[in-house]
């Protein structure tokens, strides 16, 4: 989400918006928008409807989370273009202003593969401590 927080300008400046959707209660989900300093809103979906309905939803890792997903919907409400990916291969952001800028139809993206940082795994590990390993189930 982070990519995002760097390119949020780029993506605005297309006249899109950005919203991240979690599994996680609202409190948990604002304390990650605040440490991240997402610019953007994270939407909570605890009780697993949206991930599910949009096939998103990855019930074996955490007691149940969302992948990793684009979805690019325009203004009728139609997708234009979606990625669902994997935690270490992903549609990186600069990708998603690309196809907002050029207006293309959908064409497979060009994706990236994301090497954890130390610093990432001792995030995880910090946050993993301050709010638990697993997710509760709805």
């Amino acid at each position: 989400m982070a990519d995002y927080r760097e390119h949020y300008g780029e993506i605005r400046a297309t006249g899109a918006s950005v919203a991240a959707i979690s599994v996680d209660p609202p409190e948990k989900s604002e304390a990650v928008r605040q440490e991240l300093r997402l610019p953007f809103p994270i939407l909570c979906d605890t009780e697993r409807r949206v991930v599910q309905q949009w096939d998103i939803y990855n019930a074996r890792e955490k007691g149940g989370i969302a992948k990793p997903a684009i979805f690019i919907i325009d203004r009728d409400r139609s997708v234009r273009y979606h990625s669902i990916d994997t935690t270490s291969v992903r549609v990186p952001a600069s990708e998603i202003v690309r196809i907002l800028q050029t207006r293309e139809e959908a064409r497979p993206a060009r994706r990236k593969l994301y090497f954890p940082r130390l610093a990432d795994f001792i995030r995880a590990i910090r946050n993993a401590t301050r709010f638990g390993v697993r997710s509760p189930r709805a």
